[in-house]
């Protein structure tokens, strides 16, 4: 079984880059917060389909203090100039309620200074492989129609995919 609380792996961007997947943690707030004040709001604006806000300290509480049962989150860092780590994007899942104990939303968040490494397709693999140890068997992901990036990062997954646009949100299932 996969200890996701201490998970960590190692792999390279596109460009060789180094990067450094691993379990969020609770010393992680300010750098979360700080990854966060490096986002563009059309980032933000795609990630929570609305202007966003100052987070509060309830919500890095719930980004960074996580069970790993019911929610799993997960960091990508690179080495800064200081030799400290660097937060440049991150995923999530969220087990559904019991009727659907096999499934999990996830959500993902890259900067956009590394959109187009591969960074989000190496999330999502993490995640199916912590998932996949859980139990969990599908993935459900919402996003907008002007997400065209994170829908191509799903059909090239490899995982088979269903998707729908409902109230014009695009709505995809993976089986993993």
């Amino acid at each position: 079984m996969i200890d996701a609380r201490h998970y960590r792996a190692e792999d390279k961007l596109r460009d060789g880059r180094n990067v450094v997947i691993r379990a969020i943690t609770p010393e992680d707030k300010a750098a979360m917060l700080e990854a966060y004040h490096g986002l563009d709001p059309a980032t933000l604006y795609m990630r929570f389909f609305a202007p966003r806000r100052e987070p509060t300290a309830k919500e890095l509480r719930e980004w960074t203090e996580v069970d790993f049962v019911s929610t799993t989150r997960l960091v990508a860092c690179i080495a800064a100039d200081d030799g400290s780590e660097r937060i440049i994007g991150g995923a999530s899942s969220f087990r559904l309620a019991a009727a659907e104990a096999a499934s999990a939303e996830i959500s993902f968040t890259v900067e956009e200074d590394f959109q187009g490494q591969g960074l989000a397709g190496k999330l999502l693999w993490h995640l199916a492989h912590i998932a996949r140890a859980q139990g969990i068997s599908c993935f459900i992901a919402e996003m907008l129609p002007a997400n065209q990036a994170m829908l191509a990062v799903f059909e090239r997954s490899g995982l088979p995919m269903q998707r729908r646009r409902v109230a014009g949100v695009v709505h995809v299932r993976l089986e993993l």
